[in-house]
């Protein structure tokens, strides 16, 4: 004997499937900070090019800057 049992699917729970976008996100967001900062177009013109010469990011350029000022 079948028992039929009838069942709505969209009432079904359903495992939460892996979605890449939202996880990037929110470890971007516990991970970092953000700020800003305004500077002379001459002197953004100097950084981009220091870093592509260099080929660092920008925030490796601050953390590299603020370990020599502190002498680390």
């Amino acid at each position: 004997m079948r028992i039929r049992i009838d069942m709505d699917k969209k009432y079904i729970e359903r495992p939460k499937t892996f979605n890449a976008t939202e996880y990037k996100k929110e470890y971007a967001k516990s991970h970092y900070k953000h700020f800003s900062v305004s500077v002379t177009p001459e002197l953004k013109e100097r950084l981009d090019n220091y870093c592509r010469d260099m080929k660092i990011s920008k925030s490796e350029f601050i953390r590299r800057a603020l370990d020599v000022l502190e002498e680390k």
